[in-house]
């Protein structure tokens, strides 16, 4: 497979992370053609080399039809698809015990729907392919705010690295990407003040570069950067890893 004839699959390729992502793996030369799937197309303009399919990822049916819509060969598949219906499908009065339809909204988001295209698509990877699922810091440490949510995300990171088992007799790697607090839509259905708080309630990683801010929150670039490189011939050798991209986060001693 030459790299032009790379194709790379992003799911939920249109929000803050998703756009990064599209974004990277072709500025980066590590795909030449990306799609983007989702359930709308972003507001901006999409860079050359990326098209844009209409898709619920939670449909099975979609899923489906999007995957025989694909070209014959994949040789990345990022699964940004993730986070929390707002407002959730049922009204939460004790984030330590959501309703069940709640809990298994947020499992199927961020666990089942990845498996369902994951499946969907993976007779499509060619050898030498990647894949890369984005997770969360909430996998790593307990996740008070939302146990459904830290619990679902560190069994799609269990899974992906049985994925990695599984696979790599095709020669398809399978990573995961956990983020650290990234302001987007979901963050502002919470409260800016909330995530200032916690991003300042870590470790620093003090930046060298001048003028950078000692302790700012990660942004979606620092994201797409890891998963590009994950994708890429350079991590050849790196499969069934989790690398965190939350400048320290993971290091603070007070559960969230």
């Amino acid at each position: 497979m030459t790299n032009s004839q790379a194709t790379a699959l992003v799911t939920a390729g249109s929000g803050c992370i998703g756009t990064a992502v599209v974004e990277a793996l072709l500025a980066r030369g590590v795909v030449r053609r990306v799609v983007v799937a989702d359930r709308a197309q972003g507001t901006g303009k999409l860079p050359d080399g990326a098209g844009f399919v209409h898709c619920d990822l939670r449909d099975p049916g979609q899923v489906d039809a999007l995957a025989e819509s694909l070209p014959g060969e994949l040789t990345v598949l990022v699964n940004v698809l993730g986070g929390e219906r707002r407002p959730p499908v049922a009204p939460v009065t004790d984030v330590r015990w959501p309703p069940a339809e709640v809990w298994d909204d947020i499992v199927d988001l961020n666990l089942s729907s990845v498996y369902r295209i994951t499946r969907a698509v993976v007779d499509r990877l060619v050898p030498g392919s990647a894949i890369c699922n984005v997770s969360s810091i909430a996998a790593a440490m307990p996740w008070a705010v939302s146990p459904a949510y830290g619990a679902a995300k560190a069994a799609l990171e269990h899974w992906s690295n049985s994925l990695a088992v599984l696979l790599a007799e095709r020669a398809i790697r399978v990573n995961t990407v956990r983020p650290g607090f990234v302001w987007s839509s979901q963050w502002a259905a919470v409260d800016r003040t909330e995530f200032e708080r916690v991003v300042r309630d870590r470790v620093p990683l003090r930046q060298a570069r001048p003028n950078a801010s000692t302790d700012r929150e990660q942004i979606a670039d620092d994201i797409a950067a890891a998963v590009a490189f994950l994708c890429s011939d350079d991590a050849r050798q790196l499969t069934g890893q989790a690398i965190g991209v939350d400048g320290g986060a993971a290091l603070v001693r007070a559960a969230r």
